[in-house]
């Protein structure tokens, strides 16, 4: 079994594992993504999915995306906003500090309440203008 794949499998059948309500997040470049698209990414281990999600996926729900731990957040809505979201979304990242509120029980999925972030925007066609 591969060592995504058994994680994975541990996420699901111990959510409590993934985190603890009470315990201190602090995230730095994270993906946002459409909760589809990053489970799918967590399941195989294809990072790409995270960045190329289909625009529709988001009526399911946007997320952020702990590319290190492959950890999947949900943020809670008090504090960002989904138009804060969407301008990360499809290749941007968001930075933030908060506390898991709970953990929800199908999916295992921690709701953190966000303290600080910063929204870094998905950078637009043609706006790399390095050395080449």
């Amino acid at each position: 079994m591969k060592p995504h794949a058994l994680s994975l499998m541990l996420l699901l059948a111990f959510p409590a594992l993934a985190a603890d309500p009470g315990e201190e997040v602090e995230l730095s470049s994270a993906t946002v993504t459409a909760l589809s698209c990053a489970q799918q990414a967590v399941g195989t281990g294809k990072l790409d999915l995270l960045t190329s999600c289909p625009m529709e996926e988001t009526q399911k729900g946007l997320v952020v995306v702990d590319v290190a731990e492959m950890q999947i957040y949900r943020l809670a809505a008090k504090r960002v906003r989904l138009s804060d979201l969407e301008r990360a979304f499809g290749g941007g990242s968001i930075d933030f500090t908060g506390v898991v509120k709970s953990v929800d029980k199908k999916d295992g999925i921690p709701l953190v309440e966000v303290s600080e972030f910063r929204i870094t925007p998905k950078p637009k066609p043609g706006a790399f203008k390095g050395c080449l």
